[in-house]
This record gives C-alpha cells, structure tokens and sequence, in this order.
C-alpha cells in the first residue's frame, strides 16, 4: 500500500511539474543574482541572428535512496571554452532536427542512457549564451527507474548527481571569483560534491527551481 501511495504522489506530482512548465516563456522569475556580475542580463535578452541553437535536457529519476535527483556532467578538457565546467547534457542542433530531438540524442550520446521522447514533460524559458554565442533550450523529463549511465569519456571527464533537495536549499548557494583573459569578476555558484554550478547551467537550474517552487 505504501508503494501504491508513493506511485501515486509522485504521478500528482510529475502532472503538477508538467503544469508548471507549460507556463509561457518568461514567467519564471529568476532568482536575483543567478547570473556572473559582468552579464549585464544579456542572457535574459534577445539572441543576435546569428546564434547558435542548441538544446539541452534535464532528466529527474530516484537515487538509491528515493530523493529525485538531476545528472550533471564535467565537461571534458577539450571543450574549448567551457572545458572543465559543470554543464547539463546536451549540444548543438543538426540540420532537420527539432530541439527536443537534439536534447535527447546529446544526452544519450554524452550520458549513455536513453531517454523516451514521452517522458519528456515540458521545457523551461530558453537561456542565451552570450560567452559561446548560443541560445539553449531546456527540456524537463521525468523516469521512474535509476539509469544505467555509460558516458562518452571524449566529452564527459565524470558525472555528478544533484539531489533536488540540495538545489532548493538555500544555504547551497555562495559566490566565487572568476578570472577570464585578465579581467576578475564575481559570480554566484551552487556547490554539488566540492564542485561549483556557475553560469549558464546555473541559471538553467535555478530555473528548473522555480518550477519546482510551483510544484510542491
């Protein structure tokens, strides 16, 4: 009866998320300083004509001991200019492909694990990359079993595991400095297993956040 139950909340709640990004774009606040100081919000602006598409996906799935959890990966050392970072999977679109198509074959490529196109449950603002010159957008899904993982070493150096819990605490998140061909800045991080989630993939994230918010 407790499995029933437990089935039963998280398909209430798996609806309630799937309500909350079918929002329109733009109606998910972010949180005040998600972003590096010398952004200047650009990522909240219109992409120039010439970015590139890309897309990306956050999977939920349970951990061994049932708290949701999203994978993150380090980027490898020869991903150019964000090599060594902590991203979602995913990566440029190819001629023909939706952007929920390429969400998905990037995170099986990087990852290993296929995720079904009807587990995907909606799709987050869409975030502009300004460093790369790339406009993201971010799908949602949802699996109810934990992924055998196999990613491809040539641009996943390790995956990291983030408890959906530990993103919605608060006391997670803490600012660092960031040195970029000799100009220091400032920028806020959330702290998952020693590492630091900046930039793109933690506005992303804190995006995810606030659906979650509209969830509970």
């Amino acid at each position: 009866m407790k499995s029933l139950l437990k089935d039963r909340r998280s398909i209430a709640w798996a609806k309630k998320l799937r309500q909350a990004l079918s929002m329109p774009s733009g109606s998910f606040p972010h949180l005040k300083h998600s972003s590096p100081n010398l952004s200047y919000g650009r990522h909240k602006g219109p992409a120039l004509p010439r970015a590139r598409r890309a897309a990306n996906l956050i999977l939920l799935f349970p951990d061994d001991a049932g708290r949701w959890t999203i994978p993150l990966m380090i980027r490898a050392e020869t991903e150019g200019i964000h090599a060594g970072e902590i991203a979602l999977p995913g990566g440029r679109r190819e001629p023909g492909e939706t952007a929920r198509e390429t969400a998905l074959r990037e995170f099986w490529e990087e990852t290993g694990h296929r995720v079904a196109e009807k587990q995907v449950l909606g799709e987050l603002p869409p975030t502009y990359v300004w460093a790369s010159n790339h406009q993201v957008r971010t799908f949602v899904a949802l699996q109810h079993s934990i992924p055998v993982w196999s990613p491809d070493p040539r641009e996943v150096a390790g995956l990291l595991f983030l408890p959906l819990s530990h993103l919605m605490n608060p006391g997670n998140f803490g600012m660092h400095q960031v040195t970029r061909r000799r100009v220091q800045f400032s920028a806020p991080h959330l702290s998952v297993s020693g590492q630091r989630v900046w930039g793109a993939t933690l506005r992303m994230l804190v995006e995810l956040g606030e659906a979650l918010g509209s969830a509970e």
